[in-house]
């Protein structure tokens, strides 16, 4: 019996039974590493000595093509079980393709009907790729910034630049990390001002302790003043110069190259705005033509307006010059293009002589003719 409150000690032969159980068990044990699969050597340089092979033998364009892709497509998977599978479909691909290269006949037939089928799907992809390469360049023309001819004026983050719609984000980003970095910038340069003013006021106090007779050692006065103070120094002129550096950007002015290109972008907007309203008379419906329309006055206009008001207010906003609009628009006293030449033309107005009496004379004959015939219905109906 062994004393109480004491175990007593395992026989020898559990103690080798369980040593040697270890043994077999720890090699079993999942050892999962710090870092994922795909960033350890031991998978990169197999894999890529794979798809080396697998360029290396295969027998033809057409397979080499489709190797390349199927590696393209699956090169960022990053589950274990699909990394797999596309690897031991790789290996099959290796030896079906070694075989084939050492003269297996069997092999080459199959390989060969393969690569016929390949060869199709090839063409289709080649056009599938042209055809998305062209709505991603239309997608990205109709993105595209485009020059207002406005100016973004110089600031502590950019220098002059041309304001653009919409802006890219490269600029964007930009001035934001500029933002941040100055910030933090300022932050740390007022810490460091703080420390620097602290190791002059220990210097100080110890200057004056040891000219009174004080039993203090130096620490940060004398000789050591200038080693605690060396860092804290270089990091606040770093920091100056860096601000300085904000300023001179604030402060540059606009360059003559810039200048031409906000020119020539007001130019363009102009010229791009005179097509607009051409092709706007044209009778194109532009979706600026729609905005123009559903546009009205303000609330607090709009409310007092009678609904005739609100009628004439709808066609003066409509884009021709001729016809009931154009007569509105003269009536409303709105600028007419070319002085109203148009409406004048239209109606004659702007005819002399021969001229004026010829289209007076075919106005009045029309309405003598429109009178007989509503006369003549009349009296059908009549009748």
């Amino acid at each position: 019996m062994s004393p109480a409150g004491f175990v007593p000690a395992p026989p020898s032969a559990s103690v080798a039974f369980r040593a040697r159980l270890a043994n077999l068990v720890s090699p079993l044990r999942r050892v999962r590493p710090r870092v994922p699969f795909f960033e350890l050597a031991i998978h990169r340089a197999p894999t890529l000595a794979l798809y080396r092979n697998l360029l290396r033998y295969a027998p033809d364009d057409n397979i080499r093509t489709r190797v390349q892709y199927l590696f393209r497509k699956h090169q960022h998977a990053t589950g274990t079980g699909k990394t797999k599978q596309q690897l031991l479909k790789g290996y099959k691909w290796l030896d079906a393709f070694k075989k084939a290269h050492e003269g297996n006949e069997k092999q080459r037939a199959i390989l060969v009907r393969y690569s016929r089928l390949i060869a199709v799907r090839v063409d289709k992809q080649y056009w599938k790729r042209l055809a998305r390469a062209e709505l991603a360049h239309q997608a990205h023309l109709a993105r595209r910034p485009i020059l207002t001819g406005a100016l973004m004026k110089a600031t502590l983050y950019h220098p002059p630049l041309p304001r653009m719609k919409p802006q890219p984000p490269g600029i964007s980003g930009m001035i934001r990390s500029r933002m941040r970095a100055r910030d933090k910038r300022m932050a740390h340069l007022e810490r460091l001002t703080e420390e620097r003013a602290d190791l002059r006021a220990e210097a100080a106090f110890e200057e004056v302790g040891l000219a009174q007779g004080l039993p203090l050692e130096r620490v940060f006065s004398g000789e050591a003043a200038a080693e605690w103070n060396a860092p804290v120094r270089d990091t606040i002129n770093l920091y100056q110069r860096l601000l300085s550096r904000d300023v001179a950007r604030a402060n540059t002015p606009i360059s003559p190259a810039l200048q031409a290109t906000l020119l020539a972008a007001r130019r363009e907007k102009v010229a791009n705005k005179t097509r607009e309203r051409d092709r706007e008379r044209r009778g194109v419906v532009l979706p600026g033509t729609l905005r123009r329309a559903r546009k009205g006055p303000p609330a607090h206009i709009l409310v007092h307006m009678s609904p005739q008001q609100r009628h004439l207010d709808r066609v003066v906003r409509k884009v021709g010059e001729v016809g009931y609009v154009g007569m509105v628009k003269r009536r409303m006293g709105v600028k007419l293009r070319d002085g109203g030449k148009g409406l004048a033309r239209e109606n004659g107005w702007d005819l002399e002589g021969e001229a004026r009496e010829r289209v007076l004379a075919d106005e009045k004959a029309y309405w003598i003719e429109k009178m007989r015939r509503m006369e003549k219905n009349v009296r059908l109906e009549g009748g």
